[in-house]
């Protein structure tokens, strides 16, 4: 297993180009939130717009409108419920993230076996949260054409590969990964996260306990959508969004007992534009 080095920062964050308009730094669809567990929509599409997502369209239940709409105006809106409004961003975004505040109602279960059907080879689609519980509930197979990433915590980790915590070792949790998916990439959440694609197995040496925090794990599925977005699919480019995550929280974790999702997402701007300078060096 191998360590992610900060260098991975500077490489993936480059300056932007002078002529630049937002159809250059990816479209982004999150399916996300429901009527008890709006805020997860709201931090996956925030932390998705500050991490530098071109077009960012969320897709949730109508009661939630107004309060994306006044939180984060950058972003538009569709009711999940229309299906045709519902395909036709499926097909018109580069990067589908789907799961966060979810749950597991019939509406969830036919809306993860949308994306499933949906999604061509020319996609990214991250699974996430509540759309993973649905995957292992309802024993969807993964088999969609696009590029998966689930990005589970390890009890949702358990439910999907059917490993107990203390079995998620290494080598059961390649040979789970194998058996979903052969060409996804797994991203861990768990103290010290960890990446698995293929054969390559990656750590973060970053992270504190003050992120054991309600959002933090939806802060980061809009993060890497943000990044995949602009930067492309890569475990290069999803190591760097995992990375950015943990150190922003390491920096606010000095002074702050808890770190709030909302605080990373704030800082999201500044440490880019940080790292981007450097990568231009």
């Amino acid at each position: 297993m191998k360590n992610i080095s900060k260098n991975v920062l500077t490489q993936v964050i480059k300056p932007r180009n002078p002529e630049s308009y937002k159809g250059n730094y990816g479209k982004v669809l999150i399916i996300a939130g429901s009527t008890l567990f709006g805020g997860a929509a709201i931090l996956c599409s925030s932390a998705a717009i500050a991490s530098g997502a071109g077009l960012v369209t969320v897709a949730t239940t109508p009661e939630k409108f107004t309060a994306l709409n006044v939180k984060i105006p950058e972003a538009m809106t569709l009711d999940y419920h229309h299906k045709k409004e519902l395909l036709n961003a499926i097909h018109n975004n580069s990067v589908i993230a789907i799961g966060p505040g979810l749950g597991t109602s019939s509406i969830a279960k036919g809306l993860v076996k949308t994306v499933l059907e949906n999604t061509t080879a020319k996609q990214t689609v991250i699974f996430d949260a509540s759309a993973l519980t649905v995957i292992a509930e309802e024993k969807f197979i993964l088999d969609t054409p696009s590029n998966i990433i689930m990005t589970p915590h390890q009890g949702e980790w358990q439910r999907l590969s059917n490993l107990d915590i203390p079995n998620q070792t290494v080598a059961n949790n390649l040979q789970k990964l194998q058996e979903l998916n052969s060409k996804s990439v797994l991203v861990l959440k768990k103290h010290f996260s960890e990446i698995y694609y293929q054969d390559q197995i990656l750590k973060i040496a970053a992270g504190n306990p003050g992120m054991a925090t309600g959002g933090m794990g939806d802060t980061l599925t809009g993060i890497i959508a943000g990044f995949v977005g602009q930067f492309g699919y890569s475990v290069q480019t999803i190591s760097a969004a995992l990375l950015i995550h943990s150190t922003i929280a390491d920096k606010i974790n000095q002074k702050e007992y808890v770190v709030l999702p909302t605080k990373v997402i704030d800082k999201l701007p500044k440490y880019m534009s940080k790292y981007s300078s450097r990568s231009s060096k």
